[in-house]
């Protein structure tokens, strides 16, 4: 069973923590609270150690030595970049995982040896930005490096595309239709089938390319 060192029990901790737990890792989390991290100790089973995520010492105690994951989830980034510099240079935790508040520290973070940064912030405003349509067209990134994303767009009666087959309609060339969603029935688009109003298309597509593919699958001033 690999362990698993999250430092910071707060509501991200603590999730990490119960969701790691059902996935049969053995996690142990590191609280300087020592009444918020009692609470925790009553709510799950883990064990928990008080002190401060970035003390050589509680680590120890903690059994950074013996981990295979170093996650720190703390409120301050400066404590989560110093928890995981210790990790890794300290004790050799082969992977290091920080959460990141500022997004524009997220950069500082990779150049000073983190494996992966999460940027929740970043995270957030992207997953909102995702559910709104952009002119019809809806991006969601399908990669966590890269611009590639899926996007997916509802054909309307006035879309240029409806009526014509898949083989006449001239895409950008960072593009690929992958399916069509019918009613409640899914189909690969093949050259000769026939695209129809309330069609839901689903196309990969660099990110620099969805403005041409929005214009050929919408229209103008769709």
């Amino acid at each position: 069973m690999e362990r698993v060192i999250v430092v910071g029990a707060g509501k991200v901790g603590f999730h990490l923590a119960k969701v790691l737990i059902e996935s049969d890792y053995e996690v142990v989390l590191v609280e300087r609270d020592g009444a918020r991290g009692a609470s925790v100790a009553e709510s799950i089973a883990v064990e928990v150690f008080r002190g401060d995520g970035t003390d050589i010492r509680v680590l120890c105690d903690a059994g950074a030595d013996r981990a295979s994951y170093f996650v720190a989830v703390t409120g301050s980034d400066a404590d989560n970049l110093v928890a995981c510099q210790i990790a890794k240079e300290h004790f050799h935790v082969p992977h290091s995982i920080a959460r990141v508040i500022d997004p524009g520290n997220e950069k500082l973070f990779h150049l000073l040896g983190i494996d992966a940064v999460i940027s929740t912030t970043a995270l957030a405003a992207m997953t909102i930005r995702n559910v709104l349509p952009s002119n019809g067209l809806r991006l969601t990134s399908i990669f966590d490096k890269g611009d590639v994303e899926l996007a997916e767009v509802e054909l309307t009666e006035f879309s240029p595309v409806v009526g014509q087959p898949v083989s006449d309609i001239r895409l950008p060339e960072d593009s690929l239709l992958v399916a069509i969603l019918q009613g409640e029935t899914v189909s690969l688009p093949r050259g000769r089938t026939v695209l129809k109003s309330q069609d839901h298309i689903f196309a990969v597509v660099r990110r620099s390319a969805a403005p041409a593919l929005r214009l050929a699958l919408v229209g103008e001033g769709s």
